[in-house]
């Protein structure tokens, strides 16, 4: 979800980090305090039409495979993290009392067929009658339907992937009994996936079906990558003011696995009036606005002959990368990133290397 944090609070967490650090340094023989300075006309970061919320991938399918039959289970090669391609054995249990059980109604069947077969000769000849012919014939399909339903079971002792996937659990080991219907396998269809993402109630409508998504992974370096919403959500997240945006993510390199932390940002026709709207805003780092006694909110520039120059500024939205500067600063500025606690205005400043 999109991280919520006031502006008061960013700044006190802010003031405390510099007031550890030693990042501000009196000049030798001089009352000139050396600070951090960070140039909005190079360093400025543009604010775009994108929020960014934290999301975790999914499997586009998560299927519990069971075994259709009961018995001890003989084999189960595979383990929690491996990949299985389809088709592929993942666990057998004993299909001893099946193949006998098979055997037993095959020779059923055989003695139903002979039996058949000579009644039906003697029905040719006229000498029994038609009766005697169905009733055998009858014993006969009954038995070899009942061979082949018993065959079914020895089949389904052995469990097969239905799709190349992840294991992401394994709820049984060898020598356990299997019940039919139990899983005992889950497996994680992941030749797609999916982005969870949960947005606030505040924003939830700005997104539709369709709308264009760019992923951002950190275990694969964050690298963007592009998606679309499938399905926005209608239910509150466990009685809370989110709600769950999913978005389709390709996976033909099979890199990506559920769990995986990323950042998402979307695009939207309604977040792009807004930046028409606010298109003259900039970002600053949050430790550089601070809050007086009265509440108003400022900063201080470096100028031209190398002071501090205090600066009242209008705050926007908070964005991971700092701040947006409604009023105050025209945007050519050199904004002061450390040092507060020691400058005032018109306080000899020198930008530090």
């Amino acid at each position: 979800m999109k991280t919520t944090i006031t502006l008061a609070g960013a700044v006190i967490t802010a003031l405390w980090i510099t007031g550890c650090s030693n990042s501000t340094k009196m000049k030798p023989g001089s009352d000139t305090l050396t600070v951090k300075v960070f140039s909005l006309s190079t360093d400025a970061t543009a604010i775009d039409d994108r929020i960014v919320y934290d999301g975790t991938l999914e499997a586009e399918k998560t299927i519990d495979l069971s075994f259709q039959v009961s018995g001890t289970i003989l084999s189960f090669p595979v383990k929690t993290g491996d990949f299985v391609k389809k088709g592929q054995l993942v666990g057998s249990v004993d299909e001893t009392t099946y193949r006998n059980q098979y055997n037993a109604q095959l020779a059923q069947a055989k003695l139903a067929s002979e039996n058949y077969n000579r009644i039906n000769e003697v029905y040719k000849k006229g000498s029994v009658a038609e009766i005697k012919m169905l009733e055998a014939k009858s014993n006969y399909e009954q038995a070899t339907s009942a061979a082949r339903a018993t065959y079914q079971n020895i089949a389904h002792t052995h469990l097969y992937a239905p799709v190349s996937g992840y294991v992401g659990d394994k709820m049984a080991e060898a020598g356990a009994v299997a019940n039919p219907g139990q899983p005992v396998l889950q497996l994680l269809d992941t030749r797609s996936v999916k982005v969870l993402v949960a947005v606030p109630e505040n924003e939830i409508n700005r997104y539709k079906a369709g709308t264009p998504a760019t992923i951002k992974i950190d275990a694969l370096g964050n690298q963007p990558l592009q998606g679309k919403v499938t399905e926005v959500g209608v239910i509150a997240l466990n009685g809370s003011a989110n709600y769950n945006i999913k978005i389709a993510l390709p996976n033909t390199g099979l890199q990506l696995r559920p769990g995986m932390l990323c950042k998402v940002s979307f695009h939207s026709a309604e977040n792009k009036n807004i930046q028409s709207a606010d298109a003259k805003e900039i970002i600053v780092p949050v430790q550089a606005v601070q809050v007086d006694e009265k509440g108003t909110n400022f900063l201080y520039i470096m100028n031209a002959q190398n002071k501090a120059v205090r600066k009242n500024v209008t705050t926007g939205q908070l964005y991971s990368n700092g701040v947006t500067i409604k009023s105050g600063l025209s945007g050519n500025e050199q904004v002061i990133t450390s040092g507060y606690q020691k400058l005032a205005d018109q306080t000899p400043v020198i930008a530090s290397k």
